[in-house]
Formats: structure tokens, C-alpha cells, sequence
């Protein structure tokens, strides 16, 4: 009688089994959809708070008016990766932030924004 599937024990074994089972697939699917989501932010946002990081580490450091790129290349445009020259040539204000930008980074962030 041990054995019977009309036995308490394993009724609650193969519901607690099962439950498991949900919650795992469950677990892949909101971490699927989380990935997802990330993968979608905005580029110029991501850019945006990059920048302001930047900044805030160029004026703890005291690079006050200089005139290197300041461009987050590897957020701002990661498709370009390498094209930076390092001397600023505009400055581009992004998330209430004023960035300091080579040509080269200029037309790669305005690529990467273009609407495909």
C-alpha cells in the first residue's frame, strides 16, 4: 500500500515536483525577458549616464579644460570600437552633461543613433 498513488506522501511529492518545474521555466522566462529589455535601452541614454561618470571622474582628477575626447566609446557606439583620435573637437551636451568629442566619435555616436 506503500506504493499506491492514492499515498499522501508521494501526492505531495510529485505537487512539489511540479511546482519546481513552474517555477524553473518560470525563472527562464523572466530572465529571457529581462535580457531582452536591457539589450533594448536606449544606446544615448547608456551614452548619457557613461558621460556623466566620465565628467564627474575628469573633474576629480582635475582635467579642467582639456582638450581631449571624453567620448564613452565603448557605450556611446561599440560597433566603432578604435576610431577615437583623442582630440576634442565639439562638445556635445548629452543627459545635462557638456562632453568634449573628437571628429572620429562625433560622426560614429551620430551613426549609431541614426534610426535603422
Amino acid at each position: 500500500m506503500g506504493g499506491s498513488a492514492d499515498n499522501p506522501g508521494r501526492q505531495f511529492a510529485a505537487a512539489w515536483q511540479a511546482a519546481t518545474a513552474a517555477l524553473g521555466q518560470w525563472r527562464k522566462q523572466v530572465t529571457a525577458a529581462t535580457a531582452e529589455a536591457m539589450d533594448k535601452l536606449d544606446p544615448a541614454a547608456r551614452a548619457a549616464v557613461q558621460a556623466a561618470v566620465q565628467a564627474a571622474r575628469s573633474a576629480l582628477a582635475g582635467n579642467w579644460g582639456s582638450s581631449s575626447c571624453q567620448c564613452p566609446c565603448a557605450t556611446a557606439h561599440p560597433a566603432d570600437t578604435g576610431v577615437c583620435d583623442g582630440n576634442a573637437i565639439l562638445t556635445r551636451r548629452l543627459g545635462g552633461v557638456d562632453m568634449q568629442l573628437c571628429a572620429p566619435c562625433a560622426v560614429a555616436q551620430g551613426v549609431a543613433e541614426m534610426p535603422g
